[in-house]
Parts: structure tokens; C-alpha cells; sequence
């Protein structure tokens, strides 16, 4: 299907785009700061994609070209989505086209009523770490896992799609201190202060990747920021540190070993000992929550610790 499709985006963007003459605006699908992502139908052929338009006063040029470029040259893999090698301007925004994700984002399941399950969850983090691993085996790092960014083309997770490619980087090229903080972000990153730089290596995703599994099983983070100035990041840090000898902070006590063993591998402090992406294949065959813990009684310390995660 997609062939035909490609050719029929190709003749729409082949002079200046014009979004109500050719295709039909659904909804939106998302917005953010900097753009927002429609879906549209093509009015001849009745085929539905996503159409992601980034705002030209928020968007520099140049890395709107190599966003398409890099999503482009990547979208031959199959849990990678799929942008189509085209881009036009309009008076306010850059716009590029992918295949629609009919089931919406990660985080959409993650947070739905029923959440998502253990099983699919695994289903899930296998083909993630699959399209990781090719983009790292081709010298290039996401910098920007999170579970928005994970599109589903199921609710069960039988067919999932990396996305959003505007922070991908080289392997050995020097990054900056980020003009914010967020909870996916490794702790050497989190350290860079002013003018500081550091060689990016792959290890930065493999520190998402486990953020994002501890998210989707238990619809939180486990800090906000990887510093030792935040209690929960200490905490995990002081047991890790322990060599798993004092009892894990109380987010943690719902994990098997083999979950705790597995999150500890991507939690390494050191770069150059963090787990690999493809290691969350050693322990996919095993459980990884403790059935029932929810409904264990909480010691008054842990009770004290939710409450501070929840202000």
C-alpha cells in the first residue's frame, strides 16, 4: 500500500502546499511547543497519515532538514515509522509526512484506564530495543526516548514504531548542557553545567530505555532528575550502592530480582558499564512485578515516602 501512497504524497507536494485543497483535516493529534501533528486524508485516494508541522519561529531550518533526513534514511527498518523523503514550507510552519500510528503513543496506553500489561509491555520494549540497537549499529543516538515517542499501530503492542528523530545525534559528537532537565535523562547529562560537554555515546538511551520501562509498569518515574540533590535518585543510588544488602526504596519493592538486576544494569552510573539496549533480552522470559504488591501493607516510612512523591 505504502508505494502507491508515496507516490500520491510525492504529486501533492511537488509545487506549494495547500492542505485543505488535497486533503481532509481529521483532528489534531498532538500539539506541543514547537508544532503540532494532524491527521489528514487524501481526498483521492482516501488514505490517512499523520502530517507533522514544526513552527518556523521555534524550528531552526537546518535541523528541520536533518530531522527528515535522518527519519527518512532509518524508515526502511521496520520498528522505526515511516517519514516519506519530501518536506515543504509554509508561511508559518516546515512540514513532513509519516505513516499513521492508528493506536496513538505509549504513553497514551501507559496512562489509559487499564494500563498496559506486563506481556505487552515486553512485546514492546523487545522491538524498541531493536530499533535502538539499529540506530546505534548505524553510529547514531536517539536522545529523545520517552514514551510519547513510541508510537503503537496496536493497543496490544504486536507493532510498534520509533519516532521523532529532532535531537538525534552521532556517536562521538560533543553535546551541551540542555536548557532543562527531564526525568529520562542520564546522569552524566544531568551534570553538565554552562559550557560543559561531553562525547555522546549510546549509553544515553540505554539509561532512558530503563526509565521508560519503570514508567510503563508503574505510571511513575523514579525521579525527576538523575542528581543526587533528588531524594529518590539518592535513595535508589544508596541501595545500589549497598550491593542490594539494605531494602529497596518502596517504588522498588514491586520488582522481581531479575527486574531489579535488569534496572540496575541500565541504571549504571558509568557510562561504560551500563547495560546494552539488547540486554533486556536476559530477562524478558521472566516476571517482572511481584504479584500483589500493591496491596502489601506500607510501613510508616513508606507511607511517608508516597506522600512526598505525590506533592
Amino acid at each position: 500500500m505504502y508505494a502507491k501512497f508515496h507516490a500520491i504524497i510525492l504529486s501533492r507536494f511537488g509545487s506549494s502546499l495547500q492542505v485543505r485543497d488535497h486533503y481532509h483535516v481529521i483532528k489534531r493529534l498532538g500539539q506541543g511547543t514547537f508544532g503540532q501533528v494532524l491527521l489528514v486524508q487524501d481526498k483521492l485516494s482516501g488514505y490517512p497519515f499523520a502530517m507533522k508541522l514544526l513552527r518556523k519561529d521555534k524550528t531552526n531550518f537546518r535541523a528541520f532538514l536533518k530531522e527528515v533526513f535522518i527519519a527518512t534514511s532509518l524508515s526502511g527498518y521496520s520498528d522505526v515509522i515511516t517519514t516519506f523523503p519530501i518536506y515543504n514550507i509554509t508561511d508559518d510552519y516546515y512540514v513532513m509526512v509519516q505513516e499513521l500510528a492508528p493506536a496513538g503513543t505509549l504513553h497514551d496506553l501507559i496512562y489509559s484506564k487499564a494500563g498496559i500489561s506486563e506481556a505487552a509491555l515486553k512485546r514492546c520494549a523487545t522491538q524498541l530495543s531493536w530499533a535502538l540497537d539499529y540506530m546505534h549499529s548505524r553510529g547514531l543516538v536517539h536522545r529523545d526516548l520517552k514514551p510519547d515517542n513510541v508510537l503503537l499501530m496496536d493497543k496490544d503492542c504486536y507493532n510498534i514504531k520509533l519516532s521523532d528523530f529532532g535531537l538525534t545525534e552521532n556517536v562521538g559528537t560533543l553535546v551541551f548542557a540542555m536548557s532543562h532537565i527531564i526525568p529520562y535523562m542520564s546522569p552524566e547529562l544531568c551534570a553538565l553545567q554552562d559550557q560543559d560537554c561531553l562525547i555522546l555515546h549510546g549509553s544515553v538511551d540505554s539509561w532512558a530505555f530503563g526509565i521508560l520501562l519503570f514508567e510503563a509498569l508503574t505510571r511513575v518515574v523514579p525521579w525527576s532528575e538523575a542528581v543526587m540533590e533528588d531524594p529518590f535518585y539518592r535513595n535508589y543510588i544508596d541501595w545500589q550502592k549497598s550491593a542490594f544488602v539494605i531494602p529497596p526504596p518502596f517504588y522498588w519493592k514491586g520488582f522481581t530480582e531479575e527486574a531489579l538486576i535488569m534496572f540496575n544494569g541500565f541504571f549504571s552510573r558509568d557510562p561504560l558499564f551500563r547495560a546494552s539496549i539488547l540486554s533486556v533480552y536476559r530477562y524478558v522470559h521472566s516476571p517482572w512485578r511481584i504479584v500483589g504488591h500493591r496491596e502489601a501493607k506500607l510501613t510508616k516510612e513508606e507511607e511517608e515516602e508516597v506522600d512526598i512523591v505525590g506533592t
